[in-house]
C-alpha cells in the first residue's frame, strides 16, 4: 500500500520563525487553539479507525556534525506527527502530503519545536535555523507503523565546541511523547540522549 519515496529539495535561503505562544495575530485563535488538544485526542479512534495506532510515541533524529553544518535526519510516526502539525496549525484539514507547502509547515514546526543553539567562547551564542533539504516516507506492514522523516542542515560555525539541544518535538500534542537523538561529532564520537516532557535539553560537544 505504501512506497517509501525520497526527495531532495533545492537550499533555500533562511527565514525569521514564528516564535512559539508569540502575541499577536496569534492571540486571536488562542481559545480555540486551547481546546484543540482535547478536540483530537476525542477523534483519535475514528481518525485511526483503519487500524491499531502504535504502542507507543517516540521521534528519532540521527545528527551528524560537519565542518560547517549540522546535518538532523528526523523520523515520526505520520499519524502522530499530522496530529501534532493539525493542534500547531489550528487547522482541522491539514494533511500529510508531498507538497512545498506542506514541506515549509514541518519545517518550521520544527525549527519552533527542535531548537539547536551554538555555544562559542569567542561570539555570543545563537539559535541556527535549519532548512529540509530532502524528505521520504519510510512504509510498513502496519498503516500506523509508516514513518515520515525529514533531514534539515543547520549553519554551524566551525569555532562552535558545544551546542545546547531543547526538543519538544509532538510534546504539543502528546505528553507521553518520548524524543531520540543520536549524535556523531567531528571526531566521529558517537552518542545518544532520551528526551521527556520534563527533560528537554541537553548541552553536548561537537568535537
Amino acid at each position: 500500500m505504501y512506497r517509501n519515496w525520497v526527495v531532495r529539495t533545492p537550499r533555500k535561503a533562511n527565514s525569521g520563525a514564528k516564535r512559539w505562544g508569540s502575541r499577536g495575530a496569534a492571540d486571536s485563535g488562542a481559545k480555540g487553539r486551547r481546546w484543540l488538544p482535547l478536540l483530537l485526542l476525542a477523534l483519535l479512534p475514528a481518525l485511526a479507525a483503519t487500524g491499531p495506532s502504535h504502542p507507543f510515541r517516540v521521534s528519532v533524529a540521527d545528527a551528524v556534525v560537519g565542518e560547517g553544518s549540522l546535518e538532523i535526519r528526523i523520523r515520526f510516526f505520520w499519524d502522530d506527527l499530522q496530529f501534532a502539525l493539525m493542534e500547531h496549525t489550528s487547522d482541522m484539514e491539514f494533511r500529510l502530503e508531498a507538497s512545498a507547502e506542506v514541506e515549509a509547515t514541518v519545517e518550521r514546526y520544527i525549527n519552533e519545536m527542535l531548537t539547536i543553539e551554538a555555544l562559542t567562547l569567542q561570539a555570543e551564542d545563537r539559535v541556527l535555523r535549519g532548512s529540509v533539504v530532502a524528505r521520504g516516507v519510510e512504509g510498513a506492514r502496519r498503516p500506523d507503523e509508516v514513518m515520515w522523516w525529514y533531514t534539515l542542515e543547520y549553519p554551524l560555525d566551525p569555532a562552535t565546541d558545544r551546542i545546547r539541544v531543547r526538543n519538544r518535538l509532538l510534546f504539543n500534542m502528546f505528553e507521553d511523547q518520548r524524543n531520540l537523538l543520536h549524535l556523531r561529532t567531528r571526531s566521529g564520537r558517537e552518542r545518544s540522549w532520551y528526551f521527556t516532557w520534563d527533560e528537554d535539553n541537553v548541552t553536548v560537544r561537537t568535537g
